[in-house]
C-alpha cells in the first residue's frame, strides 16, 4: 500500500452512533403526528391492539441501519395455523420481535431522542410537541388471544414520516406493510 492510499480516510460505518443528527429531535417543537396502528391479517382484516406502545425514532444513519436490518430484513416470522405447535412458534416470534425492539429501546444513547405513546382500544395514537424531521414510527403487535387466528396476528407494524415544522399529521396508517397501504 503506497501513502497516497493510506491518506484515504474509510468511509464513515452508517451504524456509528452519531449525536450530531440527533440534535434537532430532542427539543420539544410544535407538529404533531396521529392515526391508527394495526396489522393485516391474510383474510384482510385489521388487528389492532389496546395499550400498543408505538414509538416515534427519528431517521439518521444509525437507526436507519437499525430500522433496514431488524424490522425491513427481520428473520421473525408471524405465520401459522392454530395447533399447539402455532402458539408455540407464535411465542417464539413475539419473543423475536420483542428483542428487536428491545435492542432498540435500551440504547442509553437514543433513548432521549425517541418518543412513545400507547394505541388506544382501536389501535389510534398520537405524538404532540414534535420537532420538524424524519421519522419511523414502530408498534410491535402482539395479537391478542382471540380464539380466531385472525385476532392472534403478531409482527412489527412500521411507516415513514417526513414532518414540517408546526405539521399536524393525521390519519397515518401504521400497518406491517405486506399490503400495498406502504
Amino acid at each position: 500500500m503506497d501513502s497516497a492510499e493510506a491518506a484515504v480516510p474509510s468511509p464513515p460505518n452508517p451504524s456509528t452512533f452519531n449525536e450530531k443528527e440527533l440534535f434537532a429531535y430532542k427539543a420539544k417543537g410544535h407538529g404533531s403526528a396521529a392515526g391508527q396502528v394495526f396489522l393485516r391479517t391474510v383474510s384482510g382484516k385489521a388487528v389492532t391492539q389496546a395499550g400498543a406502545s408505538i414509538v416515534l425514532i427519528p431517521i439518521t444513519s444509525y437507526t436507519r441501519a437499525w430500522f433496514d436490518k431488524q424490522v425491513r430484513e427481520s428473520t421473525c416470522s408471524s405465520k401459522g395455523g392454530a395447533s399447539s405447535e402455532t402458539r408455540a412458534t407464535q411465542t417464539s416470534t413475539v419473543d423475536c420481535f420483542r428483542g428487536v425492539m428491545d435492542q432498540l429501546l435500551t440504547d442509553k444513547r437514543l433513548l432521549p431522542y425517541l418518543r412513545v405513546t400507547r394505541a388506544n382500544p382501536t389501535g389510534h395514537f398520537w405524538f404532540t410537541k414534535v420537532p420538524a424531521g424524519r421519522y419511523y414510527v414502530v408498534s410491535l403487535l402482539e395479537g391478542s388471544g382471540g380464539a380466531h387466528q385472525d385476532e392472534r396476528a403478531v409482527g412489527i407494524a412500521w411507516l415513514t414520516l417526513e414532518l414540517d415544522a408546526d405539521e399536524k399529521a393525521t390519519n397515518l396508517v401504521v400497518t406491517d406493510c405486506k399490503s400495498s397501504l406502504c
